[in-house]
This record gives C-alpha cells, structure tokens and sequence, in this order.
C-alpha cells in the first residue's frame, strides 16, 4: 500500500485505524449474516422477552451501512469545526497549523486518537516518515481499539 492510501483526516486522526472506517460495518455485516443463517430471527421472538429484534436489526443495517470514507471524501461531521478551520487556513490537517497544541476544537480527537502523541512523532522523524509508520500499523491491522481499550484499564 503506497503512503497515498493512508488517510489524514483535518483533525490529524489516521482514518485507517478508525473502526468507523470499514470494521465496525463489517463486524454489523456479519452479525447479521450469522443471525440469518441460524435463524434468530424466529427463535429471539419465542424466547427473549422484552428484546425488540426489529430494532436490533435496524441497528445492525445502520452500521452496516454507515462506513466512513474520511471527512477529506465527505465523510464525518457535516458540520465540523475542525474541517471548516482546515479549509478556511488552506491546510491538509491540524498538524500543519502553528496552534496546534493549544488549539481547543481537538479535544476529542487529542483524547480518544491521541493526536498529540502523533504531533510529537512527527516533530521527531518528519510528516513523510510518520506517513509510513501509519501505513505499517495499517499493514499490521491495526485499529484504534486497542489504544481505547488499553485506556480504560
């Protein structure tokens, strides 16, 4: 995979590794597959009471179908104040912008991708390099699930 087909959101998030991206609806397409073929649809209804399938399967078509190309194809926020900052400074991301480390609009971003550690790795090696250490990690398969789950321990 060349550098090119690693994705930079403006936030700086590496779309990649974000489940939004392709895990999420593919875990929901495949939840679904599996409770068709075995059947739950009629078996739930019999025996789970107070379980409403319909809504569970609602659900697993909105995730399914709800994949995220990354706010640089029209994914994301629609009203993103991140994005609408990036545009309006002419920038590729947060990460070329002077006000970076106190800027206020990353507070989601810096917490639950850890932009800022990013930040910092690309003072160290450069944009280039960083670029191909997110495409490492892509190769590798990873996925930003296992930052927030080392997180919350």
């Amino acid at each position: 995979m060349p550098v090119a087909d690693v994705i930079i959101g403006f936030c700086g998030v590496c779309c990649n590794h974000c489940g939004m991206r392709e895990r999420i609806p593919e875990m929901a397409r495949n939840l679904k597959r599996f409770i068709d073929a075995y059947g739950y649809a009629e078996w739930i209804r019999n025996v789970a009471r107070g379980f409403d399938f319909d809504d569970l399967m609602k659900g697993l078509d909105w995730f399914a179908n709800s994949g995220c190309p990354g706010c640089l194809k029209g994914g994301g926020m629609p009203r993103c104040e991140v994005r609408a900052c990036c545009l309006q400074r002419g920038l590729n991301n947060c990460y070329f912008c002077e006000e970076f480390s106190g800027c206020e609009k990353l507070g989601y971003q810096k917490e639950t991708y850890r932009i800022e550690e990013n930040y910092e790795r690309i003072r160290q090696v450069g944009y280039v390099k960083w670029l191909r250490e997110q495409e490492r990690k892509t190769e590798e398969n990873y996925d930003n699930i296992q930052y927030l789950e080392k997180r919350k321990e």
